[in-house]
């Protein structure tokens, strides 16, 4: 019966333990996320590029894939008038790596301060890596609603 009883504290243990380490990732892949919108925001190419991994892959589909953090910050930094924003995300956690899909929405601000325009909606559909770093983006893909060629001619 002790045998049983160490056993199960021991199963409970680690289920605790990795029930806390899913709770823990979940909350650092969000701020991940609000990082993104941050420094997307801001047109700041070299802190938002290094949201991913080194050899990351970036697919706005319909406009143009960015591979490695440089052509990722080269991207970043052409848009300086959208505002991002993400809802809540649908997050799968395995070990390392974890699936993410988020809902997300492009705002243009007028450059005055005085309006704002609806752009786009649409998905991040993501793969994201455990780094040294933290958790980074590995293959982000971007499907929006709307026509791709339309929402980038606004943003630019």
């Amino acid at each position: 019966m002790s045998n049983w009883t160490s056993a199960s504290k021991a199963t409970e243990y680690f289920m605790q333990k990795t029930e806390l380490q899913n709770l823990l990732d979940y909350v650092a892949i969000r701020q991940l996320n609000a990082k993104y919108n941050r420094y997307a925001d801001l047109a700041d190419g070299t802190s938002y590029s290094n949201l991913f991994t080194e050899d990351a892959q970036f697919n706005i589909v319909g406009e143009g894939i960015y591979v490695g953090r440089e052509q990722i910050a080269a991207r970043c930094n052409a848009t300086t008038t959208a505002v991002h924003v993400t809802t809540e995300p649908e997050i799968d956690i395995s070990g390392d790596t974890a699936q993410q899909r988020v809902r997300m929405l492009t705002v243009l601000q007028d450059g005055k301060g005085t309006r704002n325009e609806f752009v786009a909606s649409g998905w991040y559909i993501d793969e994201l890596k455990r780094t040294e770093e933290g958790w980074r983006y590995h293959r982000r893909r971007v499907e929006l609603d709307l026509d791709v060629n339309a929402v980038v001619e606004k943003v630019k």
